[in-house]
């Protein structure tokens, strides 16, 4: 059983820990969230094809990670120098690569293929650095995230992985991923739905029941979106939907 007292008795003490450094695991983590968010976003303005709104939104977007990655290169210490340096190369390549899509959306509606790959792969050489930084954070300060930490990463994780690929399709003029890989969309989405189960089936509190009540009935909506590859494109209502699943995730520990 989810012993809830002690969890959450964890999770604060985990999270003061945190706090005593000048750079904390959790804000890495939540800024690699913020730069996988950002992507797809990218590639909502993509499959629309330049939606000014959706291009308002975007920017805004990658403002607030421009933030939060100038923040948290500034608080590294000489121990971390060079992961410092690492993340600003990759994010300055992502970000360039980001600006010339978005020109290129504006001007024609649609960009170079080659351009988009270059700027995945940045965004995936960022995101490396970003776990490898945080790794280190967790063993120097000899960290050990509680339980329900845990579970709410691995379930952003497998939610944007199975977002990407589906907005990749919707992005594309072929109807088709932009990249190619081994992944198992429905494997994902298995391990998804398991993890909500085995949550709900632990926890005794009515309001934690009913929040992942409304993130399963969203997730349900993505996973059929995201499996049937013959179903009509919804990419606004997919990517409306993972932005509010990532909110209640953020907040299930306040219903325990």
């Amino acid at each position: 059983m989810l012993l809830l007292r002690s969890l959450i008795l964890t999770l604060f003490m985990s999270l003061s820990a945190h706090a005593a450094g000048s750079v904390t695991e959790q804000s890495v983590f939540e800024l690699s969230v913020d730069v996988k968010t950002l992507l797809l976003k990218y590639y909502h303005v993509q499959a629309d094809e330049g939606n000014p709104q959706l291009i308002e939104e975007l920017l805004r977007h990658r403002d607030l990670v421009a933030s939060e990655h100038t923040s948290l290169v500034a608080q590294l210490d000489e121990k971390y120098a060079v992961a410092g340096s690492n993340i600003q190369t990759h994010w300055t390549e992502f970000n360039r690569l980001l600006d010339q899509n978005v020109h290129e959306i504006r001007e024609a509606n649609y960009p170079e293929l080659q351009v988009v790959t270059l700027m995945r792969q940045a965004q995936r050489s960022l995101l490396g650095e970003l776990e490898l930084l945080a790794e280190n954070l967790l063993m120097n300060n000899e960290v050990a995230l509680p339980e329900l930490v845990i579970w709410q990463r691995e379930q952003k994780n497998l939610l944007l992985n199975v977002v990407e690929r589906y907005i990749e399709r919707a992005a594309s003029s072929m109807g088709a991923p932009l990249t190619v890989d081994s992944v198992d969309i429905s494997s994902l989405c298995r391990r998804f739905d398991l993890g909500i189960a085995d949550l709900r089936s632990r926890v005794t509190s009515t309001d934690a029941q009913r929040q992942l009540d409304k993130i399963r009935s969203q997730w349900l909506f993505i996973e059929t979106a995201a499996t049937d590859a013959e179903a009509r494109l919804v990419p606004f209502l997919v990517m409306r939907y993972t932005d509010r699943i990532l909110s209640r995730l953020d907040g299930i520990a306040l219903h325990i």
